[in-house]
């Protein structure tokens, strides 16, 4: 057991859900930076638009990033620490790994042309969610293995509802 490939990838999850809560937790609401809520985040969307990977991107970001800041602010806090619960738990990981790859693809195109960032830490944080989603990674050391054999004991095709939970988990 010791020896398994998905007690590794279960760890692997749970670290990457811990990375989530962290980052979400440097830009929580209360955390005030230069007069600006959501610590470091304001200052650093002003890094991306500066140094512009593509225009329509900067476009966005200042003209409706920035203006709508709060809510935007507050949508990346709730959206971290919903990835960072979900991969450390193994809770919807499916939907955690797609979740995140997406979310870290969303921040790649803002920050691939900062000086300083390193290229390849993008692929290095995308392909990890792309794996835990694809292996379904939150049943192995995760709340999806219960739900799983919970939700599937019973008729042989599960419909609705049930079809949809067992596809997320």
């Amino acid at each position: 057991m010791w020896h398994s490939p998905s007690l590794s990838l279960g760890l692997l999850r749970m670290m990457f859900g811990l990375l989530w809560l962290d980052m979400a937790l440097q830009k929580a609401p209360w955390v005030i930076t230069d007069g600006q809520r959501f610590g470091w985040l304001y200052g650093w969307i002003w890094t991306e638009i500066k140094n512009p990977t593509f225009e329509f991107y900067k476009n966005f970001l200042h003209d409706v990033v920035l203006p709508n800041f709060n809510t935007f602010g507050y949508m990346t806090f709730f959206t971290e620490i919903s990835f960072g619960i979900s991969l450390l738990l193994g809770l919807f990981t499916v939907l955690g790994g797609i979740g995140g790859a997406l979310f870290q693809f969303n921040i790649m195109l803002g920050a691939y042309s900062v000086p300083g960032e390193w290229y390849w830490i993008w692929p290095l944080l995308i392909c990890p969610h792309l794996v835990f989603a694809h292996s379904r990674a939150g049943r192995s050391l995760g709340i999806d293995r219960l739900l799983y054999d919970r939700l599937a004991q019973g008729e042989a095709q599960p419909t609705g509802i049930r079809k949809l939970l067992l596809w997320l988990i």
